[in-house]
């Protein structure tokens, strides 16, 4: 039986959020707390070209230049310019002897034409160090309103597509062990998907955890390597879009000398298996299915100052799809998307970029 909207915020979510405001007080009890340093504001801010924003097929994208059915698309054009806007605020503590880091960071997507596809994702984390070489991290995020694409609506008329909107909770919790050239980062996150009462069928939540191992001053190239376990629970029984993922990540820092430029490469792998039981008859989209998604990106940035920099990127997003049971399956799942983006930075100090533990999933599909 698959569990209900109010099992779905369980006691988990809220013992893990009071947990994040209730850490700081167990941190800081009986201590003297002061500033290592005054609070530092960071932002960037960049213009982004995005080909795709809907994730459409390729069939599809034909059938809306050609206005094959144009009911199903309620939108003006299937790419936009997309301003990105990241502000964020690190508070250096030190409660006794240890030091204590407070981040909140605020992340903007304003798109010029689709603005219906404007989101905003807001978070705050803690960092506390327990020990030399071990900190610990607990964080929330909360993304209130994202507009994934437009689907048949289930309460209206065949010809009604509507907007597939949900809401996201993500709370995280870091285990930081830092070596001489080497750092490792265990993590496990807790996530709520919340939808609009069109599709609430789709709610669920999701359990996240794996390792992050970033190695410094190898010979003339950091690397960064990450593996994540997803486990997604749905709460629909039809369609059942409850699922477990595997993802591999690998991010490499060349040194390009003395010069002011800065590049670095990252490329991602995922594998995503749908585990519902429903017969193929009424589950045809996701009984068997396996979703393989490869994302590549480049960035190339140059220091202006020590706190100033202008960057331009690229990243390439594809999936494929396959399952035994509906033959025409890519033709209406996979996709490819591009990204060319170009952006300024001012970065007085370094700050946890809290947005990077939430990743749009479309889990929906």
């Amino acid at each position: 039986m698959k569990n209900s909207k109010f099992e779905i915020r369980n006691s988990k979510f809220w013992f893990i959020l009071l947990l994040i405001f209730v850490f700081p007080n167990l941190v800081f009890a009986s201590r003297i707390v002061s500033f290592r340093q005054a609070p530092r504001i960071t932002w960037d801010i960049s213009t982004q070209y995005d080909d795709n924003i809907f994730l459409y097929s390729q069939e599809y994208l034909y059938d809306f230049k050609h206005q094959i059915r144009p009911h199903r698309f309620p939108f003006r054009t299937y790419d936009d310019l997309v301003t990105r806007l990241n502000l964020g605020l690190y508070v250096p503590l030190r409660a006794g002897n240890q030091r204590t880091n407070i981040n909140m960071f605020y992340r903007q997507y304003l798109y010029a034409v689709n603005t219906q596809k404007s989101y905003q994702i807001i978070s705050a984390s803690i960092n506390q160090q327990i020990a030399n070489r071990f900190n610990i991290e607990l964080g929330y995020l909360l993304m209130p309103s994202y507009l994934i694409r437009y689907y048949r609506n289930p309460l209206g008329p065949a010809t009604d597509y509507t907007g597939c909107i949900f809401t996201e909770h993500l709370m995280t919790a870091r285990l930081q062990s830092r070596f001489t050239n080497l750092t490792l980062t265990p993590f496990f996150q807790y996530e709520i998907d919340d939808y609009i009462k069109n599709f609430d069928h789709y709610d669920g939540y999701a359990l996240r955890y794996g390792l992050n191992a970033f190695i410094r001053q190898l010979s003339f190239v950091n690397i960064s390597a990450g593996f994540m376990r997803k486990q997604y629970y749905a709460q629909g029984s039809v369609p059942d879009i409850s699922y477990h993922e595997n993802r591999f990540s690998l991010r490499l820092t060349p040194s390009l000398g003395m010069t002011k430029f800065n590049l670095s490469t990252q490329i991602q792998y995922a594998r995503r298996v749908f585990t519902t039981d429903n017969p193929f008859q009424i589950d045809p989209y996701h009984r068997d299915r396996i979703d393989s998604k490869y994302t590549a990106n480049i960035e190339l940035s140059y220091e202006v100052s020590r706190n100033f920099e202008i960057y331009t990127g690229y990243e390439f997003e594809q999936r494929r799809v396959t399952t035994p049971f509906q033959i025409d399956i890519e033709e209406i799942k996979d996709y490819n998307n591009n990204i060319y983006r170009l952006g300024v930075k001012f970065n007085p100090g370094t700050i946890f970029n809290a947005a990077r533990t939430s990743n749009i999933e479309h889990d929906q599909e």
